[in-house]
């Protein structure tokens, strides 16, 4: 099979915003970081480009690792831009969650005595552990397949119960993996200003790729949205901003093209 340079996200401007016309898309495995401020849809926007990938055929699979909401709620929402993912679910796990979320809760419900209907076996010895869930699950999961795109929804949920020593590893550890996949990118979210400004900059300095979506000025009666790259793996892009807009039919980059 031919190596690939770049892979499309199945969003036209933004491939030849990063990788311009000789060579659209993001670099080939490719671990990217999501910084964005809770409300401006960030995570939305990560899922919108892995269901676009998924509908064009860039990807085979995506494996999405959820420690945030449970993964009917991310179904629903997603619905509201008219992006069903239902499909790729039923259709041999194309899009697979793999649910943190459900995991932890019913396994520390348990504990208070709520009796959660989320099915989840309470002995699992990796429930209330996140850590160990992302080691012992998800690393192997993904080195089952060749062609795959992941996403981690998201680090800030591992750093509520662990070191920034020991995440910054397991990251590491999934940079480690995905350069020795066949193909995929890899998107790993975190809410921005949540943590230590340290925690940005050295999870920044792992990833290849830094997307920062976050409020702008007020005006007009609308608060505006600006989406940069601040660090960009094998290309000589320099930092940039454009806006960014949402509506029903999903989120766009106010480039020259729209996205």
């Amino acid at each position: 099979m031919k190596s690939l340079r770049t892979i499309r996200t199945g969003v036209q401007s933004l491939d030849l915003f990063l990788g311009g016309e000789d060579d659209p898309g993001i670099p080939n495995k490719s671990v990217i970081l999501v910084l964005g401020e809770p409300g401006t849809k960030f995570e939305v926007f990560t899922q919108q480009i892995l269901f676009h990938m998924l509908r064009t055929g860039a990807t085979e699979k995506v494996v999405y690792l959820n420690y945030d909401g449970r993964p009917n709620e991310i179904v629903d929402e997603l619905s509201i831009y008219n992006y069903q993912l239902e499909p790729f679910i039923v259709a041999g796990e194309k899009w697979k969650f793999m649910d943190a979320f459900s995991a932890r809760i019913a396994a520390e419900g348990a504990v208070i005595g709520y009796q959660s209907d989320a099915g989840v076996d309470l002995e699992d010895r990796y429930a209330q552990d996140s850590l160990r869930f992302f080691t012992r699950r998800f690393i192997p999961e993904i080195m089952e397949y060749d062609n795959i795109c992941t996403c981690i929804h998201s680090a800030s949920s591992l750093l509520r119960t662990n070191s920034i020593e020991s995440v910054s590893i397991a990251i590491e550890t999934l940079k480690y993996v995905v350069r020795d996949l066949g193909s995929g990118l890899h998107f790993i979210l975190m809410v921005k200003n949540l943590h230590d400004p340290n925690v940005e900059v050295l999870a920044s300095h792992i990833a290849d790729f830094v997307f920062d979506i976050s409020f702008g000025r007020v005006g007009a009666g609308k608060i505006a949205i600006n989406f940069s790259v601040q660090k960009a793996w094998k290309s000589v892009l320099l930092p940039i901003s454009v806006p960014m807009t949402i509506d029903r039919k999903g989120i766009r980059l106010e480039t020259t093209v729209r996205v």
